[in-house]
């Protein structure tokens, strides 16, 4: 999601809405959970920063902070 200025919106993503902003609705979603947790843990350092900004395997809503980190990892969908 982008403003007007074309700068992305940074705000609270659940899981289920990174899943679906990266990939639209090709995963049901228990296959979105596990494909995200695997592309969050395959890229590197990503893990350690998410983790630094508070991050917990368990959490269904990332923090703007760790959004922004995943943004600036993947893109912004």
């Amino acid at each position: 999601m982008k403003t007007k200025s074309n700068t992305p919106i940074v705000r609270p993503y659940s899981k289920d809405e990174l899943v679906e902003a990266y990939c639209g609705d090709i995963f049901n979603p228990r296959t979105g959970m596990k494909w995200l947790q695997k592309e969050l843990e395959s890229y590197p350092g990503l893990m350690d920063t998410l983790v630094k900004l508070g991050y917990k395997k368990r959490q269904r809503v990332f923090t703007r902070m760790q959004v922004k980190a995943i943004f600036d990892a993947f893109g912004v969908p």
